[in-house]
């Protein structure tokens, strides 16, 4: 179609050559070649060249749209070039080809990144801006807008502010002069507020961003529902709204920025490509807000999102990596939160996969180097395994290398490698890595933008390395610099941020070292206050004000402080609150038990010898009480017995059993992770993508039940002589177990060991220790648990070693406490319970010995008082709380469940004898049909059972330890802590391990099965501290039971159970043959 120039009122040209373009793509090449054609006979300044130069460009133009061929491009742009330089004879189609140029520069660069056209375009539009452009039927704001593009464009290719600074110029300019609420309106809106964000993110400066939320919350209020800016808008105001909420920690930002990704994500079509993107953004969002609020349920969302994003990741899209990163990063906070250690190896696996995708000299490269080293050194802190953190140091030093000066991310590299450096130092004493890392916080620290939330993390971690340089150096300058930088690094903190109590906490902590070198008490006072402040910090977590507690006690103890006790009732309370985070004990469990939680495992010891030592020893028993097995006493007090509650209100009663019972189901489950998706191309193929994880649900739902519970406890205390309702025990009623007999409680304390002994209605006795107690007794525990791992138990290796440790327990523990119950009026025989604490729980104290004695023959503890223990003495008031019904006035009901193998030929004998013994009319046997749900469904219906198979130990997964039963299930000690028997009386495990404690570092939870059968409701159980011999199961059961029957079947009780083992076991030590070893393995635990 041929295109006559419209010359208006400028006059008829001289030519009359006319403007072609084809009328399609197949037309293109003939009509350029007949273009070209034309060109070639025309002289060469003849002035309808240039008419022709411009058809050819358009239909170049023209040609590049349907092929994208550059070339074509580059054709087009040449022939605009040129008709400018001839200049056509009509002044409005020069402003409209030179408009032409320009934009086609813009598309050259737009397509293909040509930066040096940058420079040219900016020149062209500025000077058609300065042009009279309605002649030529150009829109002067179109032209505005471009130039406001293109300078952006510049910037971010540059980084030169002033051109993000004059495009903003531009189109504040432009915006005033455009009707509001039109699509022009909204375009330039939408433009302006891009610029205001990427000049944000160049300055750091708040109000840049504040700008930016401004201008897109207008477009949102003027734009229709069905205006297709809205969805662009929905998702730029809530990246917008979640970079501030970043920044300045305020949490509505992160809500609002939830709710329009939510409302985009309901924009969106299931299919629709953009979704992946949203999700993402949402995830990160719920864990912004996490680190805000310290809500896990906001971190189980994030993890949520994070797996429905790779899920619809294609297997080979060019941001897999970035996708794993976001969700391992997400796991590591699960597991610095709960403690799950599965959650730490996924997300490793997640890293190592993401890295593995990213091979050097790839863009994204540092990012997976950085995630990987993150969570390698949280393995390490967890583990203490130094290649660990080798490892991560290693990757923070590559991720350093890939970041130059200017990179935006160095501060935060320059940080990371400086936190592994300072835990290097920790683990080899070697300055050489603090200097390092002030060096490189120096630096940091210098790049950062002011106001920055890192900047108050590095010029923490920076105060905290100048302090330890003082502490080698002696130097004035770092303590001043020092406590300079805490106190910047502590005002840059925005009020209601977790990290408060943290932050305060390791102020504290370093003026109490530089209080101890200088003896300034003004330091000593300021850590006090301190660490009070951070312990009472209502918006930081519980495990951070819980650090911050236990740092006070050390504070207050060591310098004699009248708030110490006050501390340790505080730490305690914290230390309940923080194992009861966990959703289910096993998730408690993993958290208590890891190494990067040494420090507060102690703690109710410590307490206990403070008090001990302030001669307050009803309190310090009070606080073992309150800080030893938590686990159990967590579950334990969900099944408070509530017959007084029943006579006073039954539907309060009624309600509290309900939750309780609803609460113990979600405590008692087991996570079952499986794996539904394995991300293509992942160098670990374990890695997990989606997930059946049940964890957020019962998360969510362990939170509302314990929520109604506390509201329910309310109501309860307040009722007339329920006022102590499920409040610490006061030792008034700790004090009742001792009715049968003294319990004799060893406390182990690095500060100071003690032994109290509790009786019924008399004042608690204290029998102090050697001062090197402590350091004697965990030598013990740890020389008898290595022998017995390297030699065979009937060694003469072992035997010997056992023997020095009853000789050693003899003189720490069993001279001293026979001595003192002698002087105490209690007859030898009595009953007396052992409860040990900390490693002591792993020996066996009940045959400490030989102990001396006015008659000249060889005794043991147990030989002069019948021994038991208890895990705690609520542990021992409980099988006394309710009276029984079954075995107290008839023959007693007896389960025996045996498993007879090759390795246990003895098991058939062995129940035979008993069934001889107790009477077949009162023996149910059950072997064949032994799986897990029969035994626990036998024993609600038989008060008393005997267990002869394989006992399974199960080390770091103590719930996991069980019986090994029919068909080589495992009836676990979970399965069994789940079970409520309330008429159960006495459990004998004939199994090897059944109460013996894994070297999981929580020696005071007491986790066995001999103590799950208690917890169940079992009053007595005998049980084995490590492996039995096949045969003594038959000779020790055939004399147990011929003792509890001796006097009659209508008589036997298991509160004879205790006298009937050491009758057995003693006449074990007299056959031939028996090692030491053999007797001392079986302990009683119990009423």
């Amino acid at each position: 179609m041929a295109v006559k120039v419209d010359h208006g009122a400028q006059g008829s040209p001289k030519s009359q050559a006319s403007i072609q373009q084809a009328d399609s793509l197949n037309d293109v090449n003939s009509q350029v070649n007949r273009l070209h054609a034309q060109a070639s006979t025309l002289p060469f300044r003849h002035p309808d060249r240039a008419v022709v130069a411009y058809n050819i460009a358009t239909n170049y133009m023209s040609s590049y749209k349907a092929t994208r061929q550059k070339g074509d491009l580059d054709q087009a742009i040449v022939g605009f070039a040129e008709t400018l330089l001839r200049g056509m004879n009509h002044p409005p189609m020069n402003i409209l080809t030179f408009e032409h140029l320009t934009r086609a520069l813009v598309t050259r660069f737009d397509d293909f990144g040509a930066r040096e056209d940058l420079d040219h375009i900016i020149s062209y539009f500025r000077h058609l801006s300065n042009l009279p452009l309605g002649v030529a039927g150009i829109k002067r704001l179109n032209v505005l807008s471009g130039l406001a593009d293109a300078l952006r464009s510049r910037f971010e290719v540059g980084g030169r502010l002033e051109d993000i600074e004059d495009s903003i110029s531009l189109l504040r300019h432009v915006i005033t002069i455009v009707p509001p609420a039109t699509d022009d309106y909204h375009l330039i809106a939408s433009n302006l507020a891009r610029a205001w964000k990427r000049k944000y993110e160049q300055t750091d400066e708040p109000e840049d961003l504040t700008e930016a939320i401004s201008h897109y919350r207008a477009i949102l209020t003027s734009c229709p529902l069905d205006h297709s800016l809205r969805s662009s808008c929905l998702g730029s105001l809530a990246d917008a709204l979640t970079s501030r909420s970043e920044r300045s920690g305020d949490l509505n930002d992160a809500e609002d920025a939830a709710t329009l990704y939510q409302e985009l994500l309901d924009l969106l079509g299931k299919e629709d490509s953009d979704r992946m993107w949203v999700l993402m953004n949402l995830a990160s969002v719920y864990h912004i807000r996490f680190r805000q609020t310290n809500d896990p349920e906001d971190l189980e969302k994030a993890i949520s999102r994070y797996r429905e994003v790779l899920l619809l990741c294609p297997p080979n899209h060019e941001s897999k990596d970035y996708l794993m990163n976001n969700l391992g990063f997400s796991l590591t906070s699960r597991f610095r939160h709960f403690g799950r250690t599965d959650c730490l190896e996924e997300a490793i696996s997640l890293y190592r996969a993401a890295l593995h995708i990213c091979p050097r000299g790839h863009p994204r490269r540092q990012l997976s180097l950085r995630g990987l080293a993150h969570v390698m050194h949280a393995r390490y802190l967890r583990t203490h395994r130094i290649e660990d953190l080798e490892e991560s140091i290693n990757l923070k030093r590559e991720a350093l290398a890939l970041t130059p000066p200017e990179h935006p991310m160095r501060p935060q590299v320059l940080y990371n490698l400086s936190v592994s450096l300072r835990t290097q130092y920790n683990w080899t004493n070697d300055m050489g890595y603090v200097e390092e890392a002030i060096e490189h916080l120096y630096e940091a620290s210098k790049l950062v933008k002011s106001g920055h939330p890192l900047s108050r993390l590095i010029l923490h971690l920076l105060a905290g390395n100048l302090v330890y340089r003082f502490r080698h150096r002696g130097a004035d300058e770092d303590i001043a610099d020092a406590i300079k930088h805490y106190r910047t690094s502590i005002s840059l903190i925005p009020e209601g941020h977790p990290q408060v109590s943290s932050m305060l906490s390791n102020f504290a902590r370093d003026l109490r070292l530089i209080f101890s070198r200088t003896g300034d008490a003004k330091h000593l006072e300021e850590s006090i206050a301190l660490s009070r402040s951070a312990v009472e910090y209502p918006f930081s977590s519980v495990r951070d004000r819980l650090k911050a507690a236990k740092g006070l006690t050390v504070t207050a103890r060591f310098t004699r402080h009248s708030s110490a006790l006050t501390a340790y009732r505080k730490a305690l309370s914290l230390l309940q609150h923080a194992i009861d985070l966990g959703p289910t004990v096993q998730t408690r469990h993993e958290y208590i038990s890891g190494r990067d939680v040494n420090h507060l495992r102690s703690l109710p010891m410590d307490a206990a010898s403070y008090a001990i030592k302030s001669r307050a020893y009803e309190e310090a028993i009070e606080m073992l009480e309150q800080g030893r097995a938590l686990l159990w006493s967590g579950m334990r007090s969900l099944r408070t017995p509530l017959d007084h509650l029943h006579e006073v209100d039954k539907s309060l009663a009624d309600e509290f059993t309900e939750i309780s019972q609803a609460l113990e189901t979600i405590i008692t489950t087991t996570h079952v992770r499986d794996f539904v998706h394995t991300p293509a191309g992942a160098d670990d193929d374990s890695v997990a993508i989606g997930r059946k994880d049940t964890f957020a649900r019962d998360l969510t739902e362990k939170r509302r039940l314990s929520e109604e519970l506390d509201k329910v406890v309310l109501r309860i205390q307040a009722l007339p002589g329920f006022e102590n309702f499920r409040r610490p025990i006061p030792f008034r009623h700790l004090q009742t177990a001792a009715i049968g007999g003294p319990v004799v409680i060893i406390n182990l304390s690095k500060y100071c060991s003690d032994i109290l002994i509790v009786r019924s209605n008399h004042s608690v006795v204290h029998i102090p220790t050697p001062t090197n107690f402590f350091h004697r007794v965990t030598e013990l525990a740890h020389q008898l648990s290595e022998t017995r791992k390297s030699y065979r138990l009937e060694s003469k290796k072992y035997d010997r070693v056992l023997r020095q440790t009853l000789e050693e327990l003899s003189e720490l523990v069993g001279q001293p406490v026979a001595n003192r119950l002698m002087e105490l009026g209690i007859p030898e025989q009595s009953r007396i319970w052992l409860c040990p604490t900390s490693v002591l729980a792993s020996l066996p104290i009940h045959a400490a010995g030989p102990i001396s004695s006015h008659i000249n023959v060889k005794r043991y503890l147990c030989d002069i008082y019948v021994c038991s223990y208890t895990p705690s003495l609520s542990a021992l008031i409980a099988p006394r709380s309710s009276n029984l019904s079954g075995s107290a006035s008839g023959s007693p009901s007896l389960l025996i469940v045996g498993q007879p193998d090759e390795t246990l030929p003895g098991v058939d004998s062995e129940t035979r004898s008993i069934e001889s013994l107790v009477g077949s009319g009162s023996v149910t046997r059950i072997a064949g049909e032994a799986t897990p749900e029969n035994v626990i469904a036998r024993l609600s219906m038989h008060p008393w059972v005997h267990f002869a198979c394989h006992g399974v130990l199960q080390p770091g997964r103590p719930f996991d330890s069980s019986f090994l039963l029919q068909h080589n299930t495992h009836l676990t000690l979970l399965r069994i802590a789940k079970s409520h028997l309330p008429t159960a009386e006495l459990a004998f495990l004939a199994a090897c391990h059944t109460a013996e404690l894994a070297e999981d570092g929580t020696p005071d939870e007491v986790l066995h099965l001999t103590a799950a059968m208690q917890f169940s409701g079992f009053r007595s159980v005998i049980g084995t501290m490590w492996a039995m011999v096949d045969e003594d199961g038959q000779d020790l059961s055939q004399y147990f039971y011929k003792k509890m029957f001796a006097a009659g079947a209508q008589v036997a009780s298991y509160e004879k159970s205790a006298r009937a083992l050491r009758h057995a076991t003693q006449k074990l030590r007299t056959e031939k043959g028996v090692s030491l070893e053999r007797w001392v393995n079986f302990v009683h635990y119990g009423a």
